[in-house]
């Protein structure tokens, strides 16, 4: 068997990095031009944010399938085909017209995602030889791409809304290229077991693993209610809504980088999640009780800091608990997490269209202290133990 060079093991290992942070620029890049887009085409807030729920039901319901099918085709393969799938839609959106066409075609863009989503981080601890370095770098190539996406797409929304769709379509088609000739597919153990739906049913029952994919499906429900509704909710222009997220994406990347991993040095990965998802909680309700503009703009990028530590610890901690391997564990916990994620910019849309415009953060606020109640209660019970 060929063993990959360390060279080259890093080259892959850096060029994977790269592609995740243009992947998810692109998800970011919608933001500051939400309101435009509303505003061009003649839509209502919840009709806009459907341009979020649409890509991210897709992601989350073939995150699955995904994962299962790198076990058998490799992490390489199913990760070039996401890339060629995102670039082509991405593209797509840039020629719609319509909110519906919008919302089809970044339907298609989340399955390219979920391909690349699902195989990025398990080729990534693969290439890296520390696991919790490698789970470091994909979120921090996360938040980094969060942050240039919007800042991105405020600069070259202002011109024309379609122009952040176009550059995130030849990114990453720049990034597909970059990993088709310079990343090398590892090499499957001859006796290594290919794991499919029935791993992944018992890993759904297993009652520890549970409990925390329902956590991050409740948090990533706040999660995303800062990140897709905020822009409708700030009345900022294109451009100050992209500086906004591009200081939000560089905390996050902070949290999730390099915070997260100091705080782990002092407490366990509960404990620093149940820390983290309370400083969010805060954040939020602070959101919501205090009327003032600029106090709630600086609470929502100060929020990345604290949604940095939590993405880092519920990935880490999802692949600690689990029995089975990476690639299973990944799509499982990232089926229930999005699945939260997609549910709140539309219901975010249609809280703030029937009650108020700051009510969807006191919902958020109710499900990330939902969130918390089960790393509270196993702590408690191990004290008393």
């Amino acid at each position: 068997m060929q063993v990959q060079q360390p060279s080259s093991s890093s080259r892959s290992m850096y060029i994977t990095i790269f592609s995740t942070f243009l992947a998810f620029m692109g998800m970011g890049v919608v933001d500051p031009i939400l309101p435009v887009i509303g505003e061009e085409i003649g839509a209502l807030p919840w009709q806009v944010e459907m341009l979020f729920t649409a890509y991210i039901f897709t992601m989350a319901f073939t995150m699955i399938p995904a994962g299962i099918s790198a076990g058998h085709f490799g992490e390489k393969r199913i990760m070039v085909i996401g890339m060629t799938i995102v670039s082509l839609f991405s593209l797509l959106c840039a020629l719609s017209h319509t909110i519906p066409e919008l919302s089809w075609f970044r339907a298609g863009w989340g399955f390219g995602n979920a391909l690349f989503f699902a195989t990025a981080m398990p080729l990534l601890i693969k290439l890296s030889p520390n696991a919790g370095r490698a789970v470091g770098f994909f979120e921090a190539a996360v938040g980094l791409g969060m942050a240039a996406g919007p800042l991105v797409g405020g600069l070259l929304g202002q011109m024309n809304w379609r122009y952040p769709f176009a550059i995130t379509s030849l990114l990453v088609f720049f990034a597909f290229l970059l990993t088709t000739f310079f990343v090398k597919p590892l090499p499957r153990p001859a006796d290594k077991k290919v794991h499919g739906f029935a791993e992944l049913t018992h890993l759904l029952k297993y009652r520890p693993f549970l409990i925390v994919a329902l956590s991050g499906m409740l948090y990533y429900f706040g999660f995303f209610t800062v990140l897709a509704y905020s822009p409708l909710m700030l009345h900022l222009s294109v451009v100050q809504l992209g500086l906004v997220f591009f200081g939000w994406g560089l905390l996050l990347a902070y949290g999730s980088a390099k915070l997260a991993h100091k705080v782990e040095e002092h407490v366990s990965p509960r404990t620093a999640l149940a820390y983290s998802i309370g400083a969010f909680a805060l954040i939020l309700l602070g959101i919501f009780v205090i009327p003032n503009h600029v106090v709630q703009t600086a609470l929502i990028v100060v929020s990345g800091l604290a949604c940095g530590m939590c993405n880092a610890l519920f990935t880490a901690y999802s692949m600690e608990i689990s029995p089975y391997e990476r690639s299973i564990t990944s799509s499982a916990f990232n089926f229930m997490r999005w699945l939260g994620a997609a549910v709140a910019p539309v219901a975010s849309g249609l809280i703030a269209n029937q009650i108020g415009l700051v009510y969807p953060y006191v919902i958020a606020f109710v499900l990330a202290v939902a969130a918390l109640v089960p790393f509270l209660i196993r702590e408690k019970r191990t004290v008393q133990a």
